[in-house]
């Protein structure tokens, strides 16, 4: 009985929300900023006409229309009791800064020409109708150069964005104070600018939306207060600033609905449960599934950043943080290989040992950090979409026991505070080479939420695969 009272009241708010969308005026929707109307002049001796489009120009909730006419010889216009004074430069045609109520209007005008002998008021009738831009009609204007991201592509059609996915799934973004053009493709997501009220449910984006400025943009998220290790977004959600919204497959309609969310941010997980991304697509609320889990490259999942800068409107610091963490991890990537082999893993609450596979972004970034993943040549990169696998410990050991260096992932079964923690998951640890000679870390519960840091985890694995013991570590903690 309560969960049909539940569907029942998302029901009659997604009605509400509709309906109300429906018979807002045009002008009510205009935030401050500039626009094109199309003007039609009636009135007069049909000799004049006026310049179409027109600039439309909001300010504090105003509405102001540059009229441009076809002879410099108009000097005022009355606007209702508003008398208006030409701002053109001498032999220029005049130029009028009108007020309007609202969009689309139909107004009566009185505009003095000094053309004749003598001045003359002529009555003036002026429409104005927000100019429509067809989708069929965009003309590319350029596309971003990514580095290393190939999940997503990024091109501009002048003040719109176009966002295309590595599984065609597209999006037009649509700044603040653009209009949403006529007749854009079923397939094509419109996405109106400010998403100032995002249900965030991919954890790994919070930290890039904290990096560039943009965590007041979200208003709810699938993650809750006592699983954030970001101190920010868990400070938001204390304070209400950000909300609790249910999990990826068991959202709270009713609060989404009711804290006027337009834009739900989902990671590929949404992908076992089609059926919410459909529910949410049917409320009006536009669904983008981020694929960075998908990039290859451990620098094209850190590039993802500059996406969210654009959706965000902080394009400038996005690119900024982002050539910069290339710029720290270059000097790196250009030393010689170091010879040296990693483990990386961690034991389930079965025994078995879960490990990264071969093509995998953390064997990768062994590699850039100068090291070997101990698993390269012992397993296949199989193609499916899940980068761990488990193995018995039997196998592991064939495999690890001479690496170099162990590092057990402590964000799944807890952190490890002392070798015999490891030992007492298995006495064959004993035998490992990284354990006898000391060399085994463990990473902190933040590494994977803390997805800003991919080049500081980088820079922690070549210092331990260079024996830089200061313990100076953003990741790693050295397990002795």
């Amino acid at each position: 009985m309560k969960k049909k009272v539940t569907e029942l009241i998302v029901c009659l708010l997604s009605v509400i929300c509709f309906l109300t969308a429906c018979h807002t005026p045009q002008s009510e929707k205009l935030a401050d900023g500039t626009y094109q109307a199309d003007v039609t002049l009636t009135g007069g001796s049909g000799r004049a006409t006026v310049d179409s489009p027109a600039a439309i120009t909001v300010k504090d909730g105003k509405i102001y229309a540059t009229i441009v006419w076809s002879s410099p010889y108009y000097d005022y216009m009355m606007v209702e009791d508003e008398t208006c004074y030409n701002e053109a430069e001498a032999g220029e045609n005049s130029t009028f800064t009108i007020p309007i109520e609202k969009l689309p209007c139909e107004i009566s005008v009185i505009a003095d020409t000094t053309a004749m002998s003598v001045p003359h008021e002529i009555e003036y009738t002026l429409s104005f109708a927000l100019k429509e831009t067809d989708f069929s009609e965009l003309t590319k204007t350029g596309q971003w150069d990514l580095s290393y991201a190939t999940q997503y592509r990024v091109e501009q059609y002048g003040e719109y964005d176009l966002i295309t996915m590595a599984d065609d799934s597209r999006f037009l973004l649509v700044p603040e104070n653009v209009p949403v053009p006529e007749h854009v493709p079923e397939d094509v997501v419109v996405l109106k600018q400010p998403l100032d009220h995002t249900y965030l449910v991919s954890s790994s984006v919070m930290d890039m939306i904290r990096e560039i400025g943009a965590l007041s943009d979200i208003r709810l998220t699938g993650v809750k207060e006592s699983d954030w290790y970001i101190e920010k977004a868990a400070a938001a959600m204390e304070d209400g600033r950000m909300l609790y919204a249910g999990k990826y497959n068991e959202p709270d309609y009713e609060l989404i609905l009711k804290e006027g969310c337009n834009f739900a941010l989902e990671n590929t997980m949404i992908g076992h449960n089609p059926e919410v991304k459909e529910k949410l697509e049917s409320l009006g609320i536009p669904v983008m599934v981020e694929r960075s889990s998908y990039e290859e490259h451990p620098l094209g999942r850190l590039e993802w950043i500059r996406l969210y800068g654009l959706l965000y409107g902080k394009e400038q610091e996005a690119d900024a943080f982002y050539e910069e963490q290339l710029k720290k991890i270059e000097p790196i990537m250009e030393k010689e290989d170091t010879g040296r082999t990693v483990a990386f893993f961690y034991i389930t609450a079965n025994g078995a040992v879960n490990v990264r596979k071969p093509n995998d972004y953390i064997a990768q970034m062994i590699g850039l950090a100068g090291g070997t993943y101990v698993l390269n040549d012992r397993l296949s990169a199989e193609e499916n979409a899940l980068s761990t696998m488990n193995m018995q410990m039997e196998d592991f050991y064939a495999a690890a026991k001479d690496a170099d260096i162990l590092i057990y992932n402590s964000t799944i079964e807890g952190e490890l505070y002392s070798v015999d923690e490891l030992l007492a998951k298995s006495t064959l640890f004993s035998d490992f080479k990284a354990v006898k000679e000391g060399n085994v870390y463990c990473t902190g519960s933040n590494f994977f939420q803390e997805s800003t840091g991919t080049c500081d985890f980088i820079e922690d694995l070549h210092k331990v695969l260079v024996d830089e013991t200061d313990d100076n570590y953003r990741f790693l903690k050295h397990v002795r």
